[in-house]
């Protein structure tokens, strides 16, 4: 996406009067650093305005918690300043590593409140008694960086969160919905596995932006829960499809699908393809099952039928029967989670109207979506981050080195803002190329163009052809990191004090302590923090993995939808280390896929034996218990397929559970959704698929030692 844009216009814009507006006011109050503010107004500067005003909280927030830190920290340990490093250190670490467990903008707050006590603190340490108005000004500059750019943004052809996330929806559901199609279709499309990553972003990505649609004006509460309630649905939808799938293939497989089966999906197939996402009319009241619309009637039909297949089925031991039985459930199960998905949307498209019963239900149940975190990762980002601070004033103490004291700052800064990715390195090194780029255009304005100038109004033009291209590229997301950084480095290098101070030798020290502090970060960084991508891909499955063994002995309570939210949003932390990874991480990947539906039968599994018969129960047990050994030795050392042994023990589960008669079936031919034995027996075929997709067919066993 090119930058040449009439949005990146006018968002350069936006920033470039932001920019003049902070300065105009610093000036006016005599602030020390109106530098400060400049950058506070790149670093706020968002596509949306709810982003807008989430940034702008944060950080000024963030940046009054640091400037409390520095207050008690530095005149504290003045007098030791090595123990004063140290104690800064642990503060830069300590809130890097507590950021890095919330992966939404929240998590923003906690990191600035650390490199922020270095930054106002640690300039001060030879003369202490200016803290405090370092520290106010610090606060004051940037109070001021915050209130021009969320005015800017605001007030000139302001954009809401709410349009991208819609969107997004919309995407997500087509997306969803063209995956259905070619689920039920008789070869489904190479581009399903595509959709399913593409989803898993998507879903995580709208986790992000619901962190700042709340301080949007539309966003209610009730508004946010209907988007959250619509994620979880989705979430459900993505195992039944992969349970389809396979079903459908098993049985293509074993011969042809039974002519009333194959009725059934074509008629399914053909309600999907029929539905429009959009159309609010129609879609608004499928949620109630008992209405009497065309669709509901249609729906109410698919269901029926989906029952009336199943009961053939429910007592028949023949392998191709269980897979029929196993794939009309999960069809009614999908076509139900559907349905509720575009009720939803329907909901969330008409947020002004008054909403039916069931669907006011689901919008009063406040939700939120868990994300991945690793802490063991957050605590040698952290470590990288103290060490680095630590080494960088350490050089400075040695070699006696006064201004090198600021470089402390800015390695905090570089170890901190660079911390989620695998190898910060690589970021590192673009800060450090644009700390030596910026050189020759701040020195331009410093000693070129600014002495040449006797007034505000002529400062604010010379600065029109800089902060709007520097506005346009941080407008566009491929462009956004390389923006900032030579915004936030130029003003830096320029400084924008109150009066000018031509003292080249003191400009080039100022640049030469930036470059120093990226360089002790590059270094620190390289030693101890960088990971290659094929330990990351296994860091973040591993951690799957150590869920899946908890699931299958129950000793995590996690409801379904909140694990299954969890492994949705590590898949989409894996899929872009794709473009990276070698082949056999993207198969590592590919086999992720399948956890969702393993963890979706283990969970009905183990609900569903708990009212089944001692002699089931203790089987199950003891497969659940060899899947936990399973997955716990797979989290040590890497991917490996499953023992073939386990085949026939879920064939002797399988054996039991159908020779097995549970109350609902004291009566022929009926057919109840709640009933274990139907649950178990679909569970555990659903299980022997998911971990033996290409084992024979299953086969009675009568006795398992």
């Amino acid at each position: 996406m090119s930058v040449l844009n009439t949005r990146s216009f006018i968002f350069g814009i936006n920033c470039y009067l932001a920019v003049v507006m902070a300065l105009f006011i610093a000036y006016s109050l005599n602030l020390s650093n109106p530098m400060w503010a400049v950058i506070t107004v790149f670093i706020t500067s968002q596509p949306f305005a709810g982003a807008i005003l989430s940034k702008a909280y944060y950080r000024v927030l963030g940046t009054l918690i640091g400037a409390a830190a520095a207050l008690i920290i530095v005149p504290s340990f003045v007098d030791t300043p090595i123990l004063l490093m140290v104690v800064m250190a642990c503060w830069v670490g300590f809130c890097l590593y507590l950021s890095l467990l919330d992966r939404t903008p929240k998590g923003y707050v906690i990191m600035l409140a650390g490199y922020t006590a270095a930054l106002v603190g640690l300039p001060q340490i030879i003369d202490p008694t200016g803290l405090f108005d370092n520290a106010l000004a610090r606060a004051e500059e940037i109070t001021i960086g915050v209130v021009c750019t969320t005015l800017t943004h605001s007030l000139i052809f302001p954009r809401t969160a709410e349009g991208a996330v819609l969107g997004k929806l919309n995407a997500t559901l087509a997306d969803v919905k063209n995956w259905m199609i070619a689920a039920l279709s008789a070869e489904p499309e190479s581009a399903a596995r595509t959709a399913r990553r593409r989803i898993a972003i998507d879903l995580t990505e709208l986790t992000i932006i619901g962190t700042n649609f709340r301080f949007e004006i539309t966003a209610s509460r009730p508004y946010i829960n209907a988007i959250l309630a619509l994620e979880e649905r989705l979430i459900t939808v993505l195992p039944l499809l992969n349970a389809i799938e396979d079903r459908l293939q098993a049985l293509r497989q074993s011969g042809e699908i039974p002519p009333r089966t194959e009725h059934l999906v074509n008629e399914v197939k053909a309600w999907i393809t029929g539905l429009d996402i959009k159309n609010i009319a129609v879609n608004k009241d499928l949620i109630e099952r008992s209405g009497q619309s065309s669709e509901q009637l249609k729906i109410a039909a698919l269901i029926e039928e989906c029952h009336a297949i199943a009961v053939m089925h429910v007592v028949s031991p023949t392998w191709r029967d269980i897979l029929e039985l196993n794939l009309v459930t999960r069809i009614k199960d999908l076509v139900e989670a559907w349905a509720d998905c575009l009720a939803l949307y329907a909901a969330i498209l008409q947020p002004y109207e008054k909403p039916n019963r069931i669907i006011k239900e689901i919008v009063s149940i406040d939700r939120k979506r868990p994300l991945h975190v690793d802490r063991g990762l957050a605590m040698f980002s952290a470590a990288s981050a103290g060490i680095a601070v630590l080494t960088c004033a350490g050089f400075a103490m040695v070699f006696q080195w006064t201004q090198g004291i600021a470089a402390v700052g800015l390695a905090a800064v570089m170890c901190c803002i660079f911390a989620t990715f695998d190898n910060p390195v690589m970021m590192q090194r673009k800060m450090f190329m644009a700390t030596i780029t910026t050189f020759p255009v701040a020195a331009l304005y410093v000693f070129g163009i600014f002495p040449a100038i006797d007034s505000f109004p002529l400062m604010a033009l010379s600065l029109f052809p800089l902060m709007v291209p520097i506005g346009m590229f941080i407008s566009n997301p491929p462009t956004f990191l390389g923006g900032l950084s030579f915004g936030i480095l130029v003003v830096s290098g320029i400084g924008f004090s109150p009066s000018l101070h031509l003292d080249f030798p003191n400009f080039v020290i100022g640049n030469l302590v930036g470059m120093a502090g990226v360089l002790v970060a590059i270094v620190v960084t390289l030693f101890i923090r960088v990971i290659r991508v094929d330990v990351s891909i296994h860091r973040i499955l591993k951690a799957g993995w150590e869920e899946l063994a908890q699931h299958a002995t129950g000793k995590i309570p996690k409801e379904y939808v909140t694990w299954a939210s969890l492994m949705l949003d590590r898949l989409g932390l894996l899929i872009p280390r794709l473009a990276i990874a070698q082949n056999s991480e993207s198969l590592k990947i590919d086999n992720a896929l399948k956890d969702l539906p393993i963890g979706f039968n283990i969970l009905e599994l183990r609900i569903a034996a708990k009212g089944m018969p001692q002699s089931i129960q203790n089987k199950i047990n003891i497969l659940l218990k060899q899947l936990e050994g399973y997955f716990l030795g797979m989290a040590k050392k890497g991917y490996e397929p499953p023992k073939t042994e386990l085949v026939a023990e879920i064939d002797a589960i399988i054996t039991e559970i159908l020779n097995w008669r549970s109350l609902p079936y004291t009566k022929p031919n009926t057919f109840d959704t709640k009933d274990l034995r139907l649950n178990g027996l679909i569970a555990s075929t659903g299980l022997r698929r998911n971990l033996f997709p290409h084992a024979a067919a299953y086969q009675p066993v009568e006795y398992l030692a």
